[in-house]
């Protein structure tokens, strides 16, 4: 069965599961029940890792926005904190936005709150480095002179980068004219990378020959895309092609998963859905009115994205994408302060 009758399919079977409650999504939880929405966000990690490798062992997993959650507190004294073993095993790579401005010292007259969780970032980064993950940097800058300090920086850390032009993640970008430290070596796993290129939004390059014709003429170790080039998902002979870069050396593909929020343009959106309905699908995200927050830690959200053949990630798996970027793994962060937006 062709990857998008099996997403659909499953989103209809899930649908079809759920009573609809049409009045509007108020509190995400019952009157008097309380969540750790962080430990929960991990275990949610922790069982789409566990399923991915299922299908394959290989299977990669990285977490963007994923190093606040490196961290937790002792259960006895909540002033102390450990590194979250489990979270951080059932992870490969995590990536970060932002990561050497978020790291660079502040005014010594900032607020201390701001200070502190500098010092925590920078905790969970040798955290999770200690124990063999991965730091992917996704960077911003659009002169020569900037992209080629942040491309220092980073190696000095121990990152692996992307300077992107903007936010949008569109294109290639115009500088450097090869890969940062391109090199002709196959990967096996993400550890491996030198560096990464990242297209959320590949429709620019015009229809999808061109897209993949575009990214086979890089040298990219890694290539972070969507499993939708516009309304089209890429077929397994597209994905097949990406993974080789223009020197003819493997490198690997992933595809990107919001496991917090769904829009109204996702392919798994069913006709009747609004917030409150089904109930996992909670308030709209200010800046996209059309996406809106998902309870994470709810059953029938979690069974769109995993555990079965109709599932989005075993969609993934069967286009023969090597893992996935997991994002919106802060959303925990909306939920944890009562509503408020970041």
């Amino acid at each position: 069965m062709k990857m998008t009758a099996r997403l659909v399919a499953g989103a209809v079977a899930v649908g079809a599961m759920l009573m609809p409650n049409l009045a509007p999504a108020q509190s995400p939880l019952a009157p008097g029940v309380t969540m750790d929405f962080r430990e929960t966000m991990r275990q949610f990690v922790q069982a789409i890792s566990a399923y991915g490798r299922s299908l394959n062992p290989n299977f990669i997993i990285v977490a963007e926005n994923g190093l606040d959650l490196a961290s937790k507190p002792d259960p006895q004294d909540d002033t102390l904190l450990f590194p979250a073993r489990a979270y951080i095993r059932s992870i490969d790579a995590v990536l970060q936005p932002n990561l050497l401005k978020s790291l660079a010292p502040g005014d010594p007259k900032e607020d201390p709150a701001i200070t502190a969780a500098r010092n925590q970032l920078s905790t969970n980064v040798q955290t999770a480095k200690s124990l063999g993950v991965d730091i992917f940097n996704l960077e911003y800058a659009t002169t020569a002179k900037e992209i080629d300090q942040i491309y220092a920086a980073s190696a000095k850390q121990g990152f692996t980068p992307f300077v992107a032009a903007s936010p949008v993640l569109g294109r290639i970008p115009a500088y450097p004219k090869s890969a940062y430290k391109a090199n002709p070596t196959s990967l096996n796993d993400a550890t491996q990378a030198k560096n990464f290129l990242y297209i959320a939004h590949s429709q620019g390059f015009g229809v999808t020959r061109d897209f993949v014709q575009a990214m086979s003429n890089t040298n990219f170790d890694v290539i972070i895309t969507n499993v939708f080039h516009g309304r089209v998902p890429l077929s397994k002979l597209d994905v097949e092609r990406l993974k080789y870069k223009k020197l003819g050396a493997r490198r690997l593909v992933l595809a990107e998963i919001d496991v917090s929020s769904a829009a109204t343009y996702d392919y798994f959106w069913q006709a009747g859905w609004a917030q409150g309905a089904p109930e996992f699908i909670n308030m709209p995200h200010r800046e996209d009115p059309d996406r809106y927050r998902t309870l994470y830690w709810d059953p029938a959200w979690q069974s769109v994205l995993y555990g079965g053949t109709a599932s989005y990630l075993y969609g993934i798996f069967d286009l023969g994408f090597d893992g996935v970027v997991l994002k919106g793994l802060d959303g925990w962060r909306y939920f944890e302060s009562g509503g408020e937006e970041g």
